[in-house]
């Protein structure tokens, strides 16, 4: 093996052997019915790429022996480190001879004993992408929050939590104002009152 290679990681956490791997893509086309009666779509949403995985890690590797010695509890760490990345729900990057794949959240986590492999594990475990995004906040110019040629306001948006109850006709007669924009809008072009 070349100098370059390295073992599988998942969040720094390596491993003995890659037993298999599958990587998974999937898209979204959606269908709108037509008046005619045929569905069109004009888009393709692409699905978040997930990574099935059997991993093999033990106390004694044959593998990467020089990178890791001989530990009787290594196996145990591992495991330990797996399933508190699992319950903290921590995005992770993997990194395997393949590729580097990061923002991957484990999705699912098997870890079993068996008398064939002693102190060894294999490890099923599945990983999915994770997309964030971010939000901006902008200034909006006055000339957007103004109606018509006069100028006037366009009205507001009532961002108060309250009892409700009240319809645009009580207003009327009291006075008050519902904060509705229908309402607003009505009301300062004249059209309520």
């Amino acid at each position: 093996m070349g100098k370059g290679i390295r073992p599988v990681s998942i969040a720094g956490i390596e491993f003995d052997a890659l037993i298999n791997s599958n990587e998974s893509y999937e898209a979204n086309v959606p269908e709108y019915t037509t008046e005619t009666g045929f569905p069109v779509s004009d888009t393709i949403i692409l699905g978040a790429e997930t990574l099935d995985m059997t991993l093999f890690v033990s106390n004694m590797p044959v593998t990467w022996r020089r990178r890791f010695g001989n530990s009787g509890d290594r196996v145990d760490r591992v495991v330990k480190k797996l399933k508190s990345l699992y319950m903290s729900k921590s995005l992770v990057t993997v990194k395997t001879s393949s590729g580097t794949y990061s923002s991957m959240a484990i999705i699912s986590l098997t870890i079993s004993r068996s008398n064939t492999l002693g102190y060894a594990r294999e490890i099923p475990i599945k990983l999915k992408k994770v997309r964030t995004t971010s939000s901006k906040t902008t200034v909006i110019p006055d000339s957007y929050g103004k109606s018509g040629a006069t100028g006037a306001s366009a009205g507001t948006v009532n961002t108060s939590s309250g009892t409700g109850g009240s319809s645009d006709s009580n207003a009327k007669e009291s006075g008050g104002n519902t904060g509705s924009v229908a309402y607003n809008l009505a009301n300062n072009a004249g059209l309520w009152g």
